[in-house]
């Protein structure tokens, strides 16, 4: 599957033969690598990792192209998980993986194959009656998080290369269920659901929506460390509201008056008293904020609140970026690079002398800042006569959204893959010897319960050398911190490519 992965990345667009290896093999090995290839694709389309459509010289010709953005968010899949259980519960986050594993299913089966995980893990017959996973599956849908896959159109039969397609009001509509069939299957401890009535409906995960919920976290967290976590939770509660009444790809929310962020403060059953007894200071110091968390528009109602996702992730960005100089090329640098970024247009005898820092040095670290696409140069020609000499001014500046943002970008995509291979490549090196240690610890754990005297269970302990011990938690500590600057390395990635997002759209 790896080459036609790579094939599909490196093209934009592949029909199926063009899949195939350019050499002329026998006929058995090229019908086994067209059943390989086929059998790939397929997996990958049911992953929802490619898509197809015909071709435009040749519409009886199908061209397959991956989807990069899905094929990313595979990645994100744990944050998934870990959301939705908070957000809902246990069960959510089983249908949810089990979404995740499947990549496209119908409902009955989700909720069958769910029933079945939760009645092994819990050994409960309570989870044999797949209602209370219907409600969760509804619930799902109702907010978005899975979304119908599209079907065959009515002209499908008539065209080689089929269209697929979904009417917007059915994406988060759950048809009718029989619930019944699903639980008696389950009392009979059955593996398999069988034909069932909604098998033609088959649903997804909607990452669109994970994206935005992924971004509200960014934004309740920028806030919570801006002021405190009671403005965090202030602000979530504002998010909420405004996806209700907005479009989460418009560049601007819709208002919100104060009455009704008041109303909504006071009828949240989670509503801490802090937040209930110092409301308006709250919500002021937000919207007078120079972070932009939330923007006052008018006074009718009480005052007039919107939220600009363009100006809000323009000051994440740069407050990424400046973090990203600063670690790199130390405060001067910084220094240099912000003040460039707020002046728009500078010389570089004005750079040195405002941010005083001496010549040598902010020569030095400007033109590392130019090297690494951090600065560019604009060069402006002013001519005095057709037979004088022509005098140029070199100003330096910041092109945030073309050059800058993207190609930090770039690097946070190189470091994140970095720490991936690193990763694996130190647990492949040592899974000899963390296999012994897991091991160890069970046999320890499981003796310990039984009682077993101290002494017998260091005398097991020591089977393990000092030295062996010392590595395994080495091993483990450089895991943990690769696993969170993979995170980190996320976050960056979510907040530039927003603010790439919504640049474009003002």
């Amino acid at each position: 599957m790896l080459p036609i992965v790579e094939s599909l990345l490196w093209g934009n667009r592949w029909p199926s033969g063009g899949l195939l290896a350019p050499a002329r093999p026998s006929s058995i090995i090229r019908h086994s690598l067209c059943n390989r290839v086929k059998k790939a694709l397929a997996v990958m389309i049911q992953h929802n990792l490619v898509k197809f459509e015909a071709s435009e010289r040749n519409n009886n010709i199908a061209e397959y192209s991956i989807i990069h953005h899905n094929v990313y968010c595979l990645l994100r899949y744990p944050k998934y998980l870990y959301m939705i259980k908070r957000i809902y519960g246990t069960s959510e986050e089983i249908l949810l993986e089990i979404l995740l594993n499947l990549g496209q299913a119908s409902a009955s089966n989700v909720i069958f194959q769910s029933a079945n995980r939760l009645k092994e893990a819990n050994d409960d017959s309570e989870f044999s009656d797949p209602s209370a996973l219907h409600k969760s599956f509804l619930k799902l849908a109702q907010d978005n998080f899975i979304i119908r896959c599209p079907k065959l159109a009515d002209n499908a039969n008539i065209q080689k290369v089929p269209t697929l397609e979904v009417e917007e009001k059915e994406k988060f509509t759950v048809p009718h269920l029989e619930i019944g069939p699903i639980a008696k299957l389950l009392k009979e401890n059955a593996t398999q659901l069988g034909e069932h009535g909604d098998s033609e409906v088959i649903w997804r995960v909607n990452h669109e929506r994970f994206d935005v919920e992924l971004r509200n976290v960014i934004l309740v967290n920028a806030a919570a460390r801006r002021v405190d976590a009671t403005a965090g939770e202030l602000y979530h509660l504002i998010l909420k509201l405004w996806r209700e009444c907005s479009n989460p790809d418009s560049p601007t929310t819709n208002a919100l008056s104060f009455n009704v962020i008041k109303d909504a403060v006071r009828k949240n059953e989670g509503s801490s008293p802090v937040l209930l007894e110092h409301f308006e200071q709250y919500l002021r110091v937000l919207y007078e904020d120079t972070s932009s968390l939330i923007i006052r528009v008018g006074d009718a109602g009480g005052g007039q609140f919107v939220l600009n996702y363009s100006t809000v992730f323009e000051n994440l960005a740069c407050a990424t970026l400046d973090s990203i100089v600063l670690e790199r090329f130390g405060s001067k640098a910084l220094r240099l690079f912000r003040l460039t970024r707020i002046q728009k247009f500078m010389e570089q005898d004005q750079m040195q002398n405002i941010a005083m820092i001496p010549a040598k040095e902010a020569k030095m670290f400007t033109y590392k800042l130019l090297e690494h696409n951090f600065l560019q140069i604009k060069e402006l020609k002013k001519g005095t006569s057709n037979f004088a000499p022509v005098k140029s001014f070199i100003l330096f500046h910041v092109d945030l959204p073309q050059q800058v943002a993207r190609t930090a970008l770039e690097a946070s995509y190189k470091g994140l893959f970095n720490a991936m291979v690193r990763q694996m490549h130190d647990l492949t090196d040592n899974k000899r010897l963390l296999d012994k240690h897991a091991r160890l610890e069970t046999l320890l754990e499981t003796l310990r319960g039984e009682g077993l005297p101290e002494d017998e269970l260091a005398y097991l302990s020591d089977s393990m050398t000092a030295a062996e011990k010392s590595l395994v938690a080495r091993i483990h500590s450089m895991n943990d911190h690769l696993t969170l600057g993979q995170t980190q390395a996320d976050d960056t990635i979510l907040i530039l490519e927003s603010y790439l997002k919504f640049s474009s759209m003002t």
